[in-house]
């Protein structure tokens, strides 16, 4: 049987990095409602990524200065900051890679907002340890890049795919060197591809395109495969019989010997599966089957390579494809760390050293310096270093059939706090809606409402992602309908089952959720006692004339599909326009730089509410679609609960 030897050693690269650090942490003290810092959780994080270099003599550190991130290098001989620097306002770090034994890549790009899914377009950059030589290796401008291979077998680049809008967005392979900027064109790729896959030595061997025309329905245009074989240099065009004009398709990674790629799928299944493609035989297998939600995520080894699949029906599960040492190595962390997710950040180059992350719905997450040889784990640092995860409540998978007889799955997070007397109910409702969906982990939302004597009811209701194309679709066009019904669905199941009382819930989200608080007041007017709408959308018709949305075909073409076009129905389904059913005391909240939701969304909604005597209560700050600022968060967060006691007694 192998042990895993965790030695609790508190490396001082916390201390020295949040010394030196200034911006990163708000040393002023705020309040503490109920005797629970609101700072504990909603504090920056230092350590939101952290890999350790090829050689193993560097951290490297990307961490949340506010409305930016900023990257700092850790000599470990030292255990001291030797470089640290940021991009500039509101950007975000992401892709971070070491490319050379000195020298790292990463992305970024402009994030207005907490819950902003349309970031800008990214840049690529390159740094050296020490920090010098910083350059921006490529700009995006008249043409766009995707990040294609590091190229381990050429240190001084890195392969992208470039994408030129007067080829309507067809990729061009080229190499970047990390240290001028110098860009080459590689003459390599399928005609027509709208996307490229290069395998693990940098080879480029997959293509695909997509086409929908004007008359075909959102998300039901054709797709293309693309192939180069094994050991072979021409390329090829992949029909595969079974799938059909609406079916996904992502592409996951090769196998070590690069002959076999991983593809996730619903071709042939309600959710996706996880298939194997044989470019040598043009053969494709079928790994997983009948699996309770889709894949949602390859897993990588210590050489980054796939060696397995995750799928969160509930918590979460793993499925392995291979028995190797890196496989065996994993499985017996996961073992040591039992119930809690672990994944490899990073290793050295001679996978004697990994930087492990492991986190669950009590733990925020933590990084151990791995070694293999001698399996010990070292602790590293915490994300959330206030909490203790043995005083966090746990996040509990609940299902059960909505009243048409659907399956729903969600989450209840109950309070640690011993009672016959069910706790206040929060009803948080997730945001997007579409694809979007509520996953089982930290949250430190959940965490601080149970801190301070609340329970959190999350439903991922027929159009989130996550369990099959036929529920994400059954979601279209049934926004303040059955969508809502899933919410009031849910909200009932919590008290038949005793964990709520019917007259102390509150109903609470953040854009997509914002807009089903309200018409959870308004659809059910004696199921809430108060709502929250936290940059919500409040009017549907508003949705095609302002915001970031309707500024694109695809844009106007995605509203017509979830939300229709008929005036008198957005109109019906709208808070804006129903504002005189709301009976219950109202919290919004908005960022005034929202550009995803608007600032119109809000003011019509005040303007309505004032119109008929709605009560109601505001905050507004200089934020984008969501907040982000520490000093914002401290403040919206007591907030929050006093606007819940008050109303919840």
């Amino acid at each position: 049987m192998t042990i895993i030897r965790v030695i609790i050693k508190v490396c001082m690269i916390g201390f020295l990095s949040l010394a030196l650090m200034p911006a990163v942490v708000n040393s002023k003290q705020q309040p503490r409602p109920n005797d629970i810092n609101v700072e504990d959780f909603f504090s920056n994080i230092v350590y939101k990524e952290l890999k350790i270099s090829p050689t193993g003599a560097y951290y490297l550190i990307n961490s949340d200065a506010g409305d930016r991130d900023r990257l700092v290098v850790i000599d470990r001989d030292t255990n001291k900051p030797i470089s640290s620097f940021e991009v500039g306002e509101n950007k975000r770090i992401s892709e971070v890679y070491w490319v050379t034994d000195e020298r790292f890549i990463f992305q970024a790009r402009t994030r207005v907002g907490l819950y902003d899914d349309r970031e800008g377009p990214p840049n690529l950059y390159a740094a050296n340890a020490d920090g010098r030589l910083r350059k921006e290796i490529f700009t995006w401008d008249v043409a766009g890049f995707e990040l294609l291979s590091l190229l381990p077998n050429d240190p001084d680049h890195v392969l992208i795919a470039r994408y030129f809008w007067r080829d309507k967005g067809q990729p061009k392979s080229h190499i970047i060197n990390i240290h001028t900027g110098e860009i080459r064109y590689i003459a390599d790729q399928p005609d027509n591809s709208q996307q490229l896959f290069a395998d693990n030595e940098g080879n480029l061997r997959l293509g695909y395109s997509y086409e929908e025309s004007s008359d075909d329905k959102f998300g039901q245009g054709s797709s293309y495969l693309y192939f180069k074989p094994f050991e072979g240099d021409s390329w090829q065009r992949l029909i595969i019989d079974s799938f059909k004009p609406g079916d996904t398709l992502r592409f996951a990674g090769f196998s070590n010997d690069n002959r076999y790629t991983y593809i996730f799928s619903d071709m042939d299944s309600d959710v996706q599966e996880v298939y194997r493609f044989d470019t040598k035989t043009r053969a494709i297998e079928q790994l997983t089957n009948e699996s309770d939600s889709d894949v949602n995520s390859a897993v990588m080894g210590l050489d980054g390579n796939v060696i397995g699949f995750e799928f969160v029906p509930d918590t979460f599960a793993r499925s392995y494809i291979e028995n190797g040492k890196t496989t065996n190595l994993l499985k017996s962390i996961s073992k040591a760390f039992a119930g809690q997710r672990v994944t490899i950040t990073s290793a050295t180059k001679d996978h004697k050293q990994a930087v492990i992350s492991i986190s669950s719905d009590v733990n925020p997450g933590e990084f151990y310096l791995f070694d293999t040889e001698t399996l010990e784990a070292k602790f590293i640092a915490a994300r959330l270093e206030s909490l203790e995860s043995n005083q966090m409540a746990k996040m509990q998978p609940i299902s059960f059939n909505a009243r048409d007889g659907v399956e729903l799955n969600g989450y209840l997070t109950m309070p640690n706090k011993e009672s016959d007397v069910p706790a206040p109910l929060i009803v948080k409702v997730h945001g997007g809606p579409h694809g979007v969906r509520d996953y089982w982990g930290f949250d430190p939302e959940n965490q601080y409402f149970a801190a301070n004597g609340f329970a959190v009811l999350q439903v991922n209701f027929r159009g989130s992602g996550g369990y099959g194309k036929e529920f994400l679709e059954s979601g279209y066009g049934e926004w303040g309908r059955k969508m809502q019904d899933d919410v009031t669905d849910a909200t009932h199941w919590a008290i038949e089952n005793g964990y709520a009382d019917k007259d102390r819930i509150c109903i609470y989200g953040g854009s997509y959720g914002g807009y089903s608080s309200l018409m959870g007041t308004i659809r059910e007017p004696n199921l809430y006692q108060c709502a929250v709408g936290y940059v919500g959308v409040y009017s549907l018709p508003l949705m095609y004339e302002d915001g970031d949305i309707p500024d694109s075909d695809s844009g106007i073409k995605y509203l017509r599909e979830v939300i229709g076009n008929d005036d008198s129905e957005l109109r019906e389904n709208s808070p804006v326009y129903q504002a005189d059913k709301v009976k219950v005391p109202v919290f919004l909240v908005h960022g005034s730089e929202d550009v995803r939701v608007p600032m119109s969304h809000f003011e019509q909604l005040t303007e309505a509410f004032d119109k008929h005597g709605v009560e109601y209560k505001t905050l507004v700050r200089e934020e984008g679609h969501g907040f982000q600022k520490e000093e914002n968060k401290f403040e919206l967060y007591p907030k929050l609960i006093k606007f819940f006691e008050k109303h919840l007694d």
